[in-house]
């Protein structure tokens, strides 16, 4: 009985090490291609920049790729591929060419700009989802709707919603599950 209950004791400790050694290493679960289940692996990963850089970033990537402009994203259900804040470069593409694990952004029927992760193509367009989100949008993205695909992306460490407010640069919303 004694043996038994120090076997166990002893699994239970080794797997709490195991968990904890990603943390301990600054475990990044946005350099893997699955976040969260959800493939990621054609969507650009965000720089992170000190501040005002990611700004002059994010025009060079646009004064180099014709047809790209700017968005800053807002709310959680890109968190951890994209936080609040984070500086998107989108280019426009034809719908054609779409991807799965591609990050596109598209005007829903609430006319909200979103940025979603491409999941599968269906009949009546492509299935997307907020990597932190528990399901796919209702609505897909169709031709009509899509406005582009994101092509680089800069995380400010201190960018705030004043500056994202202020910065005359075009909005996007991570929208959430409690939408």
């Amino acid at each position: 009985m004694v043996r038994q209950t120090s076997t166990r004791l002893i699994g239970a400790i080794l797997l709490l090490i195991s968990l904890a050694i990603p943390v301990a290493q600054g475990f990044d679960e946005t350099r893997d291609v699955w976040i969260r289940g959800i493939f990621t692996g054609n969507s650009p990963r965000a720089s992170v920049c000190a501040d005002p850089e990611p700004w002059g970033d994010a025009i060079d990537v646009v004064a180099r790729t014709p047809g790209s402009f700017i968005l800053v994203g807002s709310g959680n259900s890109m968190n951890p591929l994209y936080p609040s804040g984070t500086i998107l470069v989108l280019s426009r593409v034809s719908f054609d060419s779409l991807q799965p694990g591609q990050t596109v952004v598209y005007r829903n029927q609430q006319h909200k700009t979103v940025a979603h992760v491409l999941i599968t193509k269906a009949r009546d367009g492509w299935r997307v989802r907020g990597v932190n989100n528990r399901t796919h949008d209702m609505e897909p993205v169709v031709t009509t709707n899509l406005l582009g695909v994101v092509v680089a992306a800069f995380s400010p460490p201190k960018l705030t919603a004043v500056a994202a407010r202020s910065s005359g640069f075009g909005r996007t919303t991570f929208l959430d599950d409690q939408r």
